[in-house]
């Protein structure tokens, strides 16, 4: 039996399947054409021996790449998770204004604009202050 795998190569070989997972799925839709495939494996491949590298060094962005935050490093990457949220939260509400008044189908920006809500609700249920 073989030990657990290392961090170092978690994301390359995630990296890897996503790619493959890509480009099957172009495959399929546009049938087999020789450059956007040359263009994605090369992609992939460059992107996977980079994060391999990157990965074995000892800083903060390969500790990120190891998935092995130290506390710093956690506050920022949720900072920058809500601030993701807060600008998609802000977009899906200009669409949905700007879908208004240009008197466009609405529902698709009705759910893009809901999602933010609904997940907000979902996590002050979940995460929100308990007495206990």
């Amino acid at each position: 039996m073989t030990g657990p795998m290392p961090p170092r190569l978690r994301a390359p070989l995630v990296i890897i399947g996503a790619g493959l997972a890509t480009g099957l799925a172009d495959v399929a839709v546009r049938g087999w054409a020789t450059t956007p495939v040359v263009i994605l494996v090369a992609t992939v491949g460059l992107a996977a021996i980079g994060y391999w590298f990157v990965g074995g060094r000892d800083t903060d962005r390969a500790a990120l790449i190891r998935r092995e935050p130290d506390e710093r490093q956690a506050q920022q990457r949720l900072q920058v998770q809500a601030l993701v949220g807060k600008a998609m939260t802000l977009a899906a509400a200009v669409a949905f204004a700007t879908a208004v008044a240009l008197d466009a189908t609405l529902w698709p920006f009705a759910i893009a604009l809901a999602l933010p809500v609904l997940t907000a609700a979902v996590g002050w249920a979940r995460y929100g202050d308990r007495q206990r």
